[in-house]
C-alpha cells in the first residue's frame, strides 16, 4: 500500500534520509524507531507530501505521493490521517467541537451526520464522556485520545503517528497503544508510528523499521528484532534493557 523507494532527503547540502526503502501492507502497523535526528518525522512528513525527496520517490498504492500536486495531492491527503506529538486541539473548542471540525470545514455533511461521526470518533477512543469538556480540563493522555479522535472522523485509511506516546505516564501510554492496535484490528487501519518507546512498539507493532543515520538498518517482526545481531540493533535494545526473554514475558 505505501512504498519508499530509494528515497533519499538532504537539506542545505545535509543528507537526512539515504536511499531509504520499504513498504507498509495494507492494514499493518509499523513502527518506526532510531535515535533522535535519524529522520524518522522526516520520513512521515514525506507520506503527506509536507516534504518531496531530493531523489527517489514515494507511493501510495499506484499514486505517487512526491510528484501529486493540486487536487490529486488533496486526494491523498484526505485518505491519511497525521496524529502529531501534542494534541493540537484548540483551546477555546469543546473537545467534540475539536473533533467535528475536519468535518465542518472540509465536507457538506449535514449536523446530524457529523454528531454521530463524531460521536462514533470519541466512543472509538474511549472519550464519550469528554465531549462537552475544554483541552484545557483534560490530562494530556485525553488530549492525545482526542487529538486521534479528530484524525478517525475523517475515516482514513492510513493513520500516521509522530510521538504517540511521548510525555505519557506508564499506564496513559499502555492505553495509547492498545486503541492503536484496536483501530488497526477493527477498523483495518493502516498505521506508522514513530516512537522512541521501543517496549511499546514490540507490543503493537507487526513490524519494526529501525533507522540510523538516515539508513535502513533492520526491519523485522518484534520477535527477530530482539535476537537480529546487527550492531546498531544490539545497542539500541541494551539502551532499553530489552532481552528476548523480556519479549517472550510480555507475549
Amino acid at each position: 500500500m505505501i512504498r519508499f523507494d530509494n528515497v533519499v532527503k538532504r537539506f542545505d547540502g545535509r543528507e537526512v534520509l539515504s536511499g531509504v526503502s520499504f513498504t507498509v501492507a495494507k492494514g499493518e502497523v509499523l513502527a518506526l524507531v532510531g535515535p533522535s535526528g535519524t529522520g524518522k518525522s522526516v520520513t512521515l512528513k514525506h507520506l503527506v507530501g509536507l516534504l518531496s525527496p531530493s531523489e527517489g520517490s514515494v507511493w501510495l498504492e499506484e499514486t505517487e505521493i512526491s510528484a501529486a500536486r493540486g487536487k490529486t495531492l488533496e486526494a491523498i491527503r484526505a485518505r491519511i490521517g497525521y496524529l502529531f506529538q501534542g494534541g493540537a486541539l484548540l483551546g477555546w473548542l469543546t473537545v467534540g467541537e475539536n473533533v467535528a471540525l475536519p468535518l465542518r470545514e472540509r465536507t457538506n455533511l449535514s449536523d446530524d451526520e457529523i454528531d454521530r461521526r463524531v460521536a462514533d470518533a470519541l466512543a472509538a477512543v474511549e472519550l464519550s464522556d469528554a465531549a462537552d469538556r475544554y483541552p484545557a480540563e483534560i490530562s494530556g493522555g485525553m488530549q492525545k485520545r482526542a487529538g486521534l479522535a479528530r484524525v478517525l472522523v475523517r475515516q482514513c485509511d492510513v493513520v500516521l503517528y509522530d510521538e504517540p506516546t511521548s510525555g505519557l505516564d506508564p499506564v496513559t501510554a499502555a492505553t495509547i497503544n492498545r486503541l492503536i492496535r484496536k483501530l488497526n484490528k477493527e477498523r483495518g487501519v493502516t498505521s506508522i508510528v514513530v516512537t522512541h518507546d521501543l517496549q511499546s512498539a514490540l507490543l503493537f507493532a507487526d513490524r519494526i523499521l529501525m533507522l540510523k543515520n538516515g539508513h535502513v538498518v533492520e526491519l523485522s517482526a518484534p520477535a527477530e528484532f530482539v535476537r537480529s545481531s546487527n550492531p546498531d540493533v544490539r545497542e539500541f535494545l541494551a539502551a532499553q534493557f530489552i532481552t528476548p526473554d523480556l519479549l517472550e514475558k510480555k507475549l
